[in-house]
């Protein structure tokens, strides 16, 4: 009887085990690094942050705990990192240092809340904003027609970008997906948070293995979007775009809905959700050249001509595929908020990937992305 019982939990085991080897799990290493049954070992707390126990059992209080350079080094090695306590490295057009796609947090510590989304977890409220700047009211994810007062925006949850926001705690928001996470490819509709985009709900694109770490014209995120023909065009599956989930917040920023009656001609906003196929013949068709369309950055990220994939100038794609060159065929050069922005955080106000007060027309210069576009500016 004993060696049936075993058979069958040896047979449960391989079962399970080959289930989380097609579900690509990306959380792997000892329990340990992330949990904690007593929060006790050798008389010395589990939790590295002054605190605890924690729910889930986990060692930190927050994303943060885990996602920073403050983390053991067992932590560490099996997250990626979006706060270091050193500057990064970061430089526009040439190099990532140890950021990854997103940005990183560490700008906050320059004392300047326009470089970072100041996150609840921080610590550190913003001292201008109490709202995200264009917020509107969302019905699709229960946030109300006015951002509520004191009401921080956080990693996850409703009033984060992260997880499930019809749960406005981070915890319940996110909960099970590290467990479940897969490697996201192209459009394939999404059946919940582990399998969106970077955890970011129902939201679509090609995920880069090692967050941008090492980053190249052939070796980066995919991007989903569309070209909206009109402000009403976002319905599914166009709500997977990266443009709609910034939008989820700056909607009056992007005429995410009804707020503005054209998105063009002229344009007052810098538009997203925008292929520059349809300007091909215009200076956009040299992106990322200047002019005569030599690129100003002609050699970094392996770009040596013009429609060549500019990572720190990105452009999405109606398939959210990894494409190494664009402007080859429709729908394949959208621009995004991304397209100017970070996610987390940038050495620029704004959030901005370069330093806009190097911009000035008629004089190019490879410390301004606006040029990557505007190429005959």
């Amino acid at each position: 009887m004993k060696d049936k019982v075993l058979l069958v939990w040896l047979i449960a085991f391989v079962f399970l085990g080959g289930l989380m080897g097609l579900a690509q799990a990306k959380v792997s290493g000892q329990c340990s690094s992330c949990h904690t049954m007593h929060n006790s070992q050798n008389g010395t707390a589990m939790t590295f942050d002054g605190g605890g126990p924690y729910r889930a059992l986990l060692r930190a209080n927050n994303c943060l705990g885990c996602h920073s350079d403050s983390a053991p080094s067992d932590v560490q090695a099996v997250t990626p990192l979006v706060k270091h306590s050193s500057d990064p490295g970061y430089v526009f057009g040439s190099s990532r240092g140890s950021s990854l796609a997103g940005g990183d947090f560490f700008y906050l510590q320059t004392n300047s809340d326009a470089k970072v989304h100041n996150v609840d977890e921080l610590n550190n409220p913003d001292d201008v904003l109490s709202a995200p700047p264009g917020y509107v009211s969302n019905t699709d994810y229960g946030r109300g027609s006015s951002w509520p007062t004191n009401q921080a925006v956080s990693c996850a949850g409703t009033y984060g970008c992260h997880g499930d926001p019809a749960y406005q705690d981070p915890f319940a928001s996110i909960s099970g997906a590290h467990h479940q996470n897969i490697d996201r490819t192209g459009t394939t509709q999404p059946n919940g948070v582990y399998d969106s985009y970077r955890f970011l709900y129902g939201i679509l694109g090609t995920e880069d293995n090692d967050y941008e770490a090492t980053v190249d014209k052939t070796d980066h995120n995919g991007y989903y979007a569309v070209d909206r023909s009109s402000v009403n065009s976002y319905t599914a599956p166009n709500k997977g775009s990266i443009n709609y989930l910034c939008g989820q917040c700056h909607g009056d920023f992007h005429a995410q809905v009804d707020y503005d009656t054209t998105i063009g001609s002229p344009w007052i906003r810098h538009p997203t959700d925008y292929d520059m196929n349809n300007v091909k013949t215009k200076e956009y068709g040299a992106y990322p050249g200047a002019g005569n369309g030599t690129s100003l950055w002609n050699g970094n990220y392996g770009i040596t001509a013009a429609g060549d994939y500019f990572p720190d100038v990105p452009v999405g794609s109606n398939t959210g595929a990894v494409n190494s060159q664009v402007l080859q065929a429709s729908g394949d050069a959208i621009v995004l908020c991304l397209s100017c922005h970070k996610a987390h955080g940038s050495p620029y106000d704004d959030l901005l990937r370069w330093d806009y007060t190097a911009c000035t027309a008629g004089t190019q210069n490879a410390n301004c992305g606006c040029f990557a576009c505007h190429t005959s500016k």
